[in-house]
């Protein structure tokens, strides 16, 4: 750690604050400033000093703050952190958000002055172009960029527009409009379509997508590079479309594995990169997107065979492919950087040994190949693999699956990771990242991570403390009270796919007793419920201000204090069933359909929570009616049924879903529960989910309209359903 720490440390010579010159990088961070607090960005002052390493220093006194830094993304975090120190101020990465703005800058206590112990900072994950931002127009980015550059960091997927470039390389290689927008899937099931999982689901694509999609990408780009972050575009998998091979009958395209179930229509096809064509296809591509987006920066993600089977586990074969694919990329760019998700080694454990995973990585040159530990949270890669045998990494929080909105996150135990990376990961462990599946969550434990990649004095209990404060907007005893046992007795255990509660799956009588059934929810809830109650309470005693992240704090947890109770009530109910108890499966039905109005109606107050929302954001890309109805329908897929075996994977309590979809689903089976039991008849559990699942993918094509913005007070029915629940 000693090592690793004295090359990033840089002397700072803390200098007076003087007329910066209008660099670039200064520039951007004022336009920063102007988008966040536009009440006060004239009282903000910028200076560029460059170092070798990142790092800030801000004071702020008599109304006015200097911040000098050694570029505009540092710039950018040390603003961040004078508005959660100094301001009790959270930007968050919603535009909806509003940034509360201070009357006056408050005065700092001297010189604030602290560098970065991480050169990397990374963020997004391919399904997060699937679970959140698929519907995204520019307003709805540019936060998030300004939020990824506040934070900190320096890198992050930029998928979007990328099948503008494909469209380009196949027709070059003889294929029609017509067979290429067949080849790829519907917008929000692209980012699998992009790790080589799946075509033509959903589709085709409509041409005005892809080149909407095309003027997006390109602000994009143009803003990430301005505040410092790297985008990271694609390069040259070997995924081909299936015509490919009438076109070249000779060159070796082979079918890869099937992929979550999904039939064999949709199976991706595969060319061996030792052939020529494999060659000349990854020249196209950097080619044509280099014309397309400029050169976005170096770095190029690149995932080979992410939850499939390659075609062959033998060790050389694999060394081959590697070598031959890193051949292809840096013969178009000699600057380039190979981006890997580890991740692709975690799902496959059981044949990616480390051995297997050795000859994968040994062909390309280390400081060449950047690596994410992608699910660090839950396990760690590096210390099974001689620290990734000697490749840069990056240790990344993943936090979140498919976008669902279950309260997950272990913080204490990620913190004592965090602790454990910086003094065992090794010279080549550069930095930290967040891949997060879907954004349906609170950022705060992704702002830990990230928070943590620089020098501060503060301890976890400490960093807790200013989240409460800065959500509440005040210093208050009773919010940070909450705070501390959320995360001491709530926020205690990571993330797993098909995360839920029951109020958010179809129920399963044969679920008794299992401890993973269908949909994955599990039968035992890792915290004590009482516990939610009581932040609850603590989060709902006092009115303490508008703040957006104060607002979806009362939302959130008396979301998921009711959710959870439906869970359990849930097993209650299947027990009752078991000992033909009718009288208590009777009322324990009545007070589940309680829940489901009162969290509907709860998370009815929040734009985090609105299915009408989301459907009406895919609406708006289309050009006619047609258009807009295939959209809706397609952003109605991912969040239900979405395909293969994934039904429910993107769950999500969201007003909408719940009287759609679930609300209907459960009334259903109570009446049939209660019926069985009267006439003393045998549960049709079959017959129940086939209408269950007819009823899901009606509501994928039905277009009933739902609330798009939020609807009454959040604290108030906040408070109104704490008081109902907390004596029943």
């Amino acid at each position: 750690m000693k090592k690793f720490f004295t090359l990033l440390t840089v002397v700072i010579a803390l200098g007076a604050c003087c007329n910066a010159p209008c660099d670039p990088q200064v520039e951007a961070a004022k336009a920063l400033a102007s988008r966040i607090l536009p009440t006060q960005a004239q009282n903000i002052d910028f200076v560029c000093e460059p170092a070798e390493g990142d790092y800030y220093r801000f004071e702020a006194k008599d109304g006015r703050l200097c911040i000098t830094a050694n570029n505009a993304n540092s710039m950018a975090v040390g603003l961040n952190n004078y508005l959660k120190e100094y301001c009790k101020t959270t930007v968050t990465w919603y535009v909806e958000d509003e940034v509360p703005q201070p009357a006056v800058l408050p005065a700092t206590d001297g010189v604030v002055s602290r560098k970065a112990l991480g050169k990397n900072r990374f963020f997004l994950n391919y399904c997060t172009f699937g679970y959140t931002l698929n519907w995204w127009e520019w307003n709805q980015w540019e936060r998030l960029i300004d939020w990824m550059a506040l934070n900190g960091v320096t890198m992050a997927l930029a998928n979007t527009g990328q099948e503008a470039v494909w469209q380009r390389v196949w027709r070059k290689h003889g294929m029609t409009d017509e067979q290429i927008r067949a080849y790829f899937t519907g917008p929000s099931f692209l980012a699998w379509h992009r790790m080589v999982n799946i075509d033509e689901w959903s589709g085709p694509l409509p041409q005005s997508w892809i080149d909407a999609q095309v003027e997006l990408q390109k602000k994009i780009i143009a803003r990430e590079n301005a505040l410092g972050i790297s985008p990271i575009l694609s390069a040259f998998s070997g995924h081909v479309p299936e015509q490919l091979m009438e076109i070249y009958p000779d060159a070796d395209i082979r079918k890869l594995s099937n992929w979550a179930d999904f039939g064999e229509r949709y199976n991706c096809w595969y060319l061996n990169p030792v052939e020529p064509l494999f060659q000349q296809i990854a020249e196209d591509f950097l080619t044509e997107q280099k014309a397309l987006f400029g050169q976005a920066s170096h770095i190029y993600g690149l995932d080979l065979f992410n939850e499939i089977i390659p075609p062959s586990w033998e060790p050389d074969y694999l060394r081959k492919v590697t070598a031959a694919t890193w051949d292809s990329l840096v013969k178009s760019d000699p600057d380039a950087i190979w981006l890997q998700m580890a991740w692709t080694f975690y799902h496959h454990r059981k044949w990616w040994t480390p051995d297997v995973i050795k000859a994968y990585l040994e062909p390309v040159p280390q400081g060449r190949m950047l690596l994410l530990d992608y699910y660090c949270e839950m396990k760690e890669i590096y210390p099974m693999t001689e620290r990734l045998f000697g490749h840069d990494y990056i240790w990344s929080y993943l936090g979140n699956f498919g976008g669902t909105t279950n309260i997950t996150g272990n913080t204490k135990d990620v913190a004592a990771r965090i602790d454990r990376v910086f003094e065992e990961g090794g010279e080549n462990f550069t930095g930290f990242g967040c891949t997060l599946e879907g954004f349906s969550v609170s950022p705060f434990m992704y702002e830990y991570v990230l928070d943590r990649a620089w020098e501060k004095q503060e301890d976890l209990e400490d960093w807790i403390e200013n989240v409460a404060d800065r959500h509440a907007g005040v210093e208050n005893e009773d919010f940070r009270e909450g705070w501390e046992t959320l995360c001491d007795k709530v926020y205690i255990s990571g993330a797993r796919s098909y995360d839920g509660t029951m109020m958010t799956s179809v129920p399963y009588i044969s679920a008794k007793g299992v401890r993973r059934f269908p949909f994955g929810v599990k039968q035992d809830i890792p915290y004590n419920n009482k516990d939610l109650m009581d932040v609850w309470q603590l989060f709902v005693k006092n009115r303490l201000s508008e703040t957006p992240s104060f607002r979806f704090d009362c939302v959130n947890v008396g979301r998921q204090y009711m959710e959870t109770r439906f869970h359990e009530d849930y097993f209650q109910l299947l027990e009752a069933y078991e000992k033909k108890d009718l009288k208590t499966v009777v009322a324990l039905s009545e007070e589940m359909k309680e829940l489901l109005d009162d969290v509907n109606r709860l998370v009815s107050t929040h734009h985090y929570f609105l299915a009408g929302k989301w459907n009406k954001e895919a609406r708006r890309w289309g050009t006619n009616l047609a258009e807009q109805n295939y959209y809706e329908e397609d952003a109605r897929r991912i969040i239900t049924v979405w395909g293969g075996h994934l039904s429910h994977y993107a769950n999500r309590c969201w007003n909408g879903l719940i009287e759609g979809v679930y609300r209907p689903v459960w009334h259903e089976f109570f009446k049939r529960v209660i019926s069985s039991l009267e006439n003393n008849k045998e549960y049709n559990e079959r017959s129940f989910l086939m209408w269950a699942s007819y009823e899901e993918w009606a509501w994928t094509m039905e277009k009933t309209q739902y609330i798009s913005e939020p609807v009454g007070d959040s604290y108030d029915i906040s408070r109104e359903l704490y008081q109902k629940w907390s004596v029943r």
